[in-house]
């Protein structure tokens, strides 16, 4: 916890006092879908100092919400993840995303892969009368992921095997484009903009499964 406090009995104030903090909240995020080594989370908040991020991982380690493990050989290295405890904040996380989707965006601002993963399950609009589910994989940077929507649920997984009707590579920009304007998967891939591969008509309804 944080040195500083609210010194208040309600639940958020004592929510707050554990993951109030600058950047917390944002590491949280960036564990959601699986643990990542200290240069992982450096890359993915770039803003966010060396110093600053490695206090936060202190607190958050000793507050219960991340732990720092050691991956055995052959990979021989340290990464951190969420507990059960951190784990429970991704429902927080959807809803702070959903709400926050509304607000103007700053000049400049970037989004990191995860985050735009987050944002998937925050924005999921299910369609009316429509029941099937869509299984799309997409791959962003060095990042791939696997999505499963049906009317009730996103499921992500990252670096999934499973079985896929398309994959759609691009960067975040350009899939944020596909769910926010009326832009389509073919227009971005005559563009160069994206790869897709597989059922193209069922890449595009996926898009078409998010939104405000």
């Amino acid at each position: 916890m944080s040195q500083r406090s609210y010194e208040d009995s309600c639940g958020t104030a004592l929510a707050l006092d554990v993951i109030g903090e600058r950047w917390a909240l944002h590491v949280v995020r960036e564990l959601i879908f699986g643990p990542k080594r200290f240069r992982d989370l450096r890359r993915a908040l770039p803003n966010a100092s060396q110093n600053v991020l490695s206090q936060r991982l202190r607190e958050l380690e000793s507050d219960g919400v991340v732990r720092r493990v050691e991956l055995g050989p052959p990979v021989s290295a340290h990464v951190y993840e969420l507990t059960d405890r951190g784990r429970d904040l991704e429902p927080v996380l959807i809803a702070l995303a959903r709400w926050g989707a509304h607000q103007p965006e700053p000049d400049g601002a970037t989004m990191s892969t995860d985050a735009f993963m987050l944002l998937l399950k925050a924005l999921h609009r299910p369609q009316a009368g429509d029941v099937s589910e869509l299984a799309i994989r997409l791959a962003v940077a060095v990042d791939t992921f696997d999505i499963v929507v049906t009317p009730s649920a996103v499921t992500v997984v990252r670096g999934g095997q499973g079985a896929v009707q398309a994959t759609v590579r691009g960067s975040v920009p350009t899939l944020l484009s596909l769910i926010f304007t009326d832009r389509t998967v073919v227009e971005a891939a005559d563009s160069g903009d994206v790869t897709a591969t597989g059922d193209i008509e069922a890449a595009q309804r996926f898009f078409r499964r998010f939104g405000i």
